[in-house]
């Protein structure tokens, strides 16, 4: 799953998320970098999550097919 990150959240929002994510879920996430956006991505259920219950302010979901 992808999610994509507010754009006033910053690089420190990035690093408290995978904080987060490697001590409570899988760890397994990665970020990308994509024309100014920065999404975050999960496989796990127990990552995804995470990121809808504790950082919703922060992401949101975007579709696997496309932007």
């Amino acid at each position: 799953m992808k999610f994509l990150l507010d754009r006033d959240a910053g690089q420190a929002a990035v690093r408290q998320i995978g904080s987060y994510l490697r001590r409570y879920g899988s760890g397994h996430h990665w970020v990308e970098k994509y024309r100014g956006d920065v999404f975050i991505n999960v496989v796990e259920k127990r990552d995804e999550e995470i990121l809808r219950n504790e950082f919703s302010d922060l992401v949101k979901p975007v579709d696997s097919d496309g932007e």
